[in-house]
């Protein structure tokens, strides 16, 4: 049901003003934590800062949540790094685990937590949706 409100919204205001702007940006999917709906779409990230605002206060006066819209198909450290925002990240580290498989690593400062949007733990489990790969948070001094 998130995704059609998502696209729903979307549709609304690519058929008012920014109907040119949004021509080649493609919706991917919706994720929902907690109060914070995640925006993923295809070819945002060519786009002004200030029209990725707009599209995120128009969506939030549509769906009544908090929005934040990331770029699909970027690395998982421009990921992470837009959806911790406006806590800063520390590093993002790739670990080999004996059985063969990759874990990522996102460290953040203890001092970022209070800017993270939202739990360390609920940031893993977006992050590993959206990108696909095993991610593990840890919080740093």
């Amino acid at each position: 049901m998130l995704d059609v409100d998502v696209s729903d919204a979307l549709l609304n205001i690519a058929t008012g003003k920014m109907d040119e702007i949004l021509k080649n940006v493609e919706y991917v999917k919706s994720y929902e934590v907690g109060d914070l709906v995640i925006v993923v779409l295809k070819g945002v990230k060519t786009l002004p800062r200030s029209i990725v605002q707009q599209i995120e206060h128009d969506i939030e006066r549509t769906l009544n949540k908090r929005v934040k819209v990331v770029e699909k198909g970027v690395n998982v450290n421009e990921l992470a790094t837009q959806l911790a925002s406006p806590a800063r990240i520390l590093t993002v580290s790739t670990s080999w685990l004996p059985d063969g498989t990759t874990e990522t690593v996102v460290r953040i400062t203890k001092n970022e937590l209070r800017r993270l949007p939202f739990r360390p733990s609920e940031l893993a489990k977006v992050l590993s949706q959206i990108s696909g790969t095993n991610i593990r948070v840890e919080i740093t001094k």
